[in-house]
């Protein structure tokens, strides 16, 4: 039976990594067909439908959009880069708060929101986001790995350690992955310098559209001009006016309540500045409107509708002075698409936004992640239940709609982790992790540094072939088993394997963020593979001399 199961095992993960098939698909055909030949029960193989990991990281996906959604990741970006000067004095600035943030939440997010805001510099500062961007998305997988919810494959490890009586906490992955991460950091940075270099390619655009964006009272940039909190002047954007009270003031002049910033974009530019946090902005969407019928008045005259603000339009003169002709497209903001179905002069729509940051509930969100951390740290309660109070609570409190907490959920990658632990119960059933880890104990013939080595090296390959996921199922009931048979710390064996996950950094199909970043900071596989290699071997050493003292006397 295990020879059968390590065949499944293979053509799952050929197929996963082709790309050829969906890795949901070939994971759920290689469950049922262990299930029909008899490897494991179904209530075994689907168990990750239900598994507390699982629920963990689909709580942990809807708090990260909490916190996100407060825009509090863009503000304190800007903060940091708003005087940087090269890449190097950006990535230092950079890297060690970004990777706190990492260690506590989802790190794909987190990257997300990095790519405007280093265009943003880019375009401001000249630094190109080449130089920042896969360092940023490296640094952030390596922090990932120090917490038990800085990522899905230490979840998954907790989860099958605890089934066999292990138990992981919170911290309990820091003693080798904290090392790891700083020398990591560290390795990125330098190598950065010379490997990534590059000059940003910037187009000329032309700023045809005219935005103007009203300042809340509550918004964070009060008190301070625009030039300060850097909504001045981008190659997508040009402050041109501001007016309070309908009079214009001084573009120096500190942002009040009220105001109404007029900009000079482009496109992209009214979606940037519609998704900055700096204004308070109101909790609505930003649609793509087309006036469809034959209308004499001006693009203004959208608003008789109360519920409807327009906020750009392809034009260099006023809202009110822009005739609102069949085909003109405006941007607009309101609360749903159901106030433009009953709109007499709208024809199409798209919503091309969520909803506009809202930083009045940065404390709020703040708060409820820092609780989940206390509770989960102390043992005050199990994780998966305070991951699940604090994603409740997001709700609750108006941080998130219910739909917004719906949508937070990716569920092919949850699917994907739920099918990998599927995949792990195959390789425990038909006795292959038996066989697996006999091979390495007869290979190491007790010595321990080599068994250390080949787990190290056999973890960063195998996840970079397949997601880390499949990597998390497959190979911690190897290093259970392993453990058990040499008498080491299992404790310790599932930190080495969980830290040596993250070492992403060759294949940019291995991680979501290797992805996230290829386009914006045009990447190549290749590049990937130059830069990654350096990377990934200065992380093997480390992780190793890290590890052989601590297995050796604490094991």
């Amino acid at each position: 039976m295990a020879i059968v199961a390590a065949v499944l095992v293979v053509v799952t993960l050929v197929a996963m990594t082709s790309g050829r098939v969906p890795a949901v698909l070939a994971l759920i055909v290689a469950l049922l067909v262990a299930g029909v030949i008899g490897i494991a029960t179904p209530a075994q193989l689907f168990a990750g439908l239900s598994n507390s990991g699982v629920i963990t990281i689909a709580a942990m996906l809807v708090i990260a959009k909490g916190v996100l959604s407060t825009g509090v990741v863009s503000r304190v970006t800007f903060r940091l880069l708003s005087t940087a000067t090269s890449p190097t004095r950006m990535l230092v600035r950079l890297i060690p708060p970004v990777g706190l943030i990492s260690s506590l939440i989802n790190t794909t997010p987190i990257v997300a929101m990095l790519i405007p805001a280093t265009k943003e510099v880019q375009q401001r500062a000249g630094i190109p986001a080449r130089s920042v961007l896969l360092p940023v998305a490296h640094a952030t997988t390596l922090a990932g790995s120090t917490t038990l919810i800085g990522t899905s494959s230490n979840l998954i490890i907790a989860g099958f350690a605890a089934s066999a009586g292990v138990n992981l906490s919170m911290f309990s992955f820091v003693p080798i992955a904290l090392p790891v991460a700083l020398v990591g950091w560290l390795a990125v940075i330098l190598l950065s310098r010379r490997l990534l270099k590059g000059r940003p390619r910037h187009k000329e655009r032309a700023l045809t559209w005219r935005a103007e964006i009203p300042v809340s009272g509550k918004a964070v940039g009060i008190g301070r001009t625009a030039t300060q909190i850097g909504m001045h002047k981008t190659a997508e954007f040009e402050l041109i006016e501001i007016r309070r009270w309908g009079q214009p003031v001084a573009l120096d002049s500190p942002i009040e309540g009220g105001d109404l910033m007029v900009y000079r974009a482009t496109e992209l530019g009214v979606r940037m500045l519609w998704a900055s946090p700096r204004f308070g902005l109101a909790p609505l969407h930003l649609f793509a409107v087309t006036i469809g019928t034959e209308n004499p008045g001006s693009v203004r005259d959208l608003q008789d509708d109360e519920d409807l603000l327009v906020v750009a339009a392809e034009t260099r003169h006023r809202f009110r002075d822009t005739p609102a002709e069949p085909g003109t497209v405006c941007y607009v903001s309101v609360a749903s698409s159901a106030v433009l179905e009953k709109h007499e002069f709208v024809s199409l729509w798209q919503n091309v936004a969520g909803k506009a940051p809202q930083p009045g509930k940065t404390w709020l969100a703040m708060g409820i992640l820092v609780g989940v951390i206390v509770a989960a740290s102390f043992s005050l309660v199990d994780v998966a239940l305070a991951a699940g109070c604090g994603a409740t609570l997001m709700v609750l409190g108006g941080v998130l709609t219910p739909r917004s907490a719906v949508r937070a959920l990716d569920w092919n990658i949850l699917a994907i982790i739920a099918g990998s632990i599927g995949l792990g119960v195959i390789v425990v059933e038909s006795g292959l992790a038996e066989h697996i880890s006999d091979a390495i104990l007869s290979l190491g013939s007790g010595n321990i540094p080599l068994m250390i080595a080949v787990l190290a090296v056999g973890t960063t390959v195998l996840t970079n072939c397949v997601t880390n996921a499949a990597a998390a199922s497959i190979l911690t009931p190897v290093a259970l088993t392993i453990a058990s048979s040499a008498d080491l710390s299992p404790v310790l064996l599932l930190t080495l394997i969980g830290t040596c996950i993250s070492f992403t950094f060759v294949n940019p199909y291995s991680h979501q963020s290797n992805l996230m970043v290829m386009e914006p900071g045009q990447y190549t596989t290749r590049t990937f593979v130059r830069f990654g290699v350096p990377i990934t071997l200065i992380c093997l050493v480390t992780v190793f001399l890290v590890a052989w003292p601590l297995v050796t006397y604490w094991g």
